[in-house]
């Protein structure tokens, strides 16, 4: 066995002396072992692609969403298997994986747990494993991430909090597996691969990553007051309970027209469509991973 860490500076300042801990913990394992650090924005992935090459059967990312999505989204469709060390805010696909968030205990279960296969979204050919979304959301992903000189969930709050006062829905068409929906009033529609967007917040309560589908969820726009006494059913499950304001719909290919010039997030990351068109598929059993076993919540 050899494992291949990659890991984003930033994470340092929860966890100190990151590659120190990792390489005493490998002292005296017959284990292959290396670590590099990202440099910049996408080097995650070509870390990861070089890992595969070299023949490493484990890569590892350490960090947050982001670098999960870069180092994974290089392991599509290879025999290699993602590792993950949890350092994120969200952390979305440790927390759909049923992942300690715990550095000692999500290093420890590296070791004993078994690999298994997840699916994968595609999002205008980028990859995706947690979720691909327009809408409110995708607007604080972009003000999040080209405004916020900090990382964390209380920048986020502040992002989304000012937004949701001057959100202006537009109309939107979609169509799953060939149906056509017009849907207005819209805060946000998503497609999510897992059950979680990060955060423990459970928008597809149903989703599985290895169902072979995309769950498609729509969030109407509503006033402050119905959207904060929902938002409890965010985090613990219930959304389904409020048909007035959430909806879901499974589908393996989703086509979104929201109007030219639309942002778009995949895992957090924020992407522009000039045409407005955003085409979305699943690739299943795609990435193979590190993980505990599936755990039927």
């Amino acid at each position: 066995m050899s494992y291949f860490f990659i890991i984003n500076p930033n994470a340092g300042k929860r966890h100190s002396g990151i590659k120190d801990r990792l390489e005493k913990y490998f002292s005296g394992r017959k284990l292959r072992f290396e670590a590099e650090f990202t440099r910049a924005r996408g080097h995650a992935s070509e870390l990861a692609a070089r890992a595969v090459i070299a023949g490493f059967t484990r890569v590892v990312a350490v960090g947050g969403d982001g670098t999960i999505r870069e180092t994974a989204s290089a392991l599509i469709g290879k025999d290699a298997a993602l590792g993950i060390l949890p350092c994120g805010s969200g952390n979305g696909l440790a927390r759909n994986l049923y992942m300690p968030l715990s550095f000692d205990a999500a290093l420890k279960g590296l070791l004993e747990w078994p690999v298994r296969a997840i699916d994968a979204g595609l999002a205008n050919g980028h990859p995706f494993f947690c979720a691909a979304g327009v809408g409110l959301d995708a607007e604080v992903a972009h003000d999040f991430n080209s405004r916020s000189h900090s990382r964390g969930i209380f920048p986020y709050v502040w992002h989304a909090a000012k937004r949701i006062f001057f959100y202006r829905p537009q109309p939107l068409t979609a169509r799953l597996d060939g149906k056509r929906l017009e849907l207005e009033s819209l805060l946000l529609a998503a497609a999510l691969n897992g059950m979680q967007y990060g955060g423990g917040a459970r928008m597809a309560p149903g989703a599985y990553l290895d169902d072979g589908q995309l769950d498609f969820c729509t969030v109407k726009k509503a006033s402050l007051l119905k959207l904060l006494a929902v938002l409890p059913a965010l985090f613990n499950g219930k959304l389904p309970r409020h048909p007035r304001i959430y909806s879901a719909t499974r589908a393996r290919l989703i086509e979104l027209d929201c109007g030219r010039g639309t942002w778009y997030h995949l895992d957090g990351e924020d992407l522009f469509s000039e045409d407005g068109i955003i085409k979305i598929s699943i690739l299943p059993s795609a990435l193979k991973v590190v993980a505990p076993k599936p755990c039927n919540v």
